[in-house]
C-alpha cells in the first residue's frame, strides 16, 4: 500500500487560498471570520493569533509574523493584490 503518486499529494497539501478569497477577506471581516471559525484554535500555530491575511498562514509567534511580512514569499503574493483598491493595506 502507499502513496500511488506522491506528486499530486504534495501538490495538494500546498494549496493555498486563492488571490479573489483573500481580496474577499480583506474587504469584509465577516468573510474573513468565517474562514477562521472553519479551523479549530488547537490545531493552529500559536493557536490561531498570528496570521497573515495576505498569504493565509498561521504563524507560532509575533516576531515570526514580522520575519515572515519582511520576506519574499510575502511581497511577492503581496504584489498578486490588485494594490488601487488596497492602499491602506500598508498602514496595517
Amino acid at each position: 500500500m502507499g502513496v500511488g503518486n506522491k506528486r499530486t499529494l504534495t501538490k495538494t497539501r500546498r494549496k493555498t487560498r486563492d488571490v479573489d478569497q483573500i481580496i474577499s477577506d480583506l474587504r469584509s471581516q465577516k468573510h474573513l471570520a468565517q474562514y477562521k471559525d472553519t479551523k479549530l484554535t488547537q490545531d493552529l500555530p500559536g493557536l490561531g493569533k498570528n496570521y497573515c491575511v495576505t498569504c493565509s498562514r498561521w504563524f507560532d509567534t509575533p516576531i515570526t509574523l514580522a520575519t515572515h511580512e519582511r520576506g519574499k514569499p510575502h511581497k511577492r503574493r503581496y504584489a498578486c493584490l490588485p494594490v488601487d483598491d488596497f492602499y491602506w493595506l500598508s498602514l496595517i
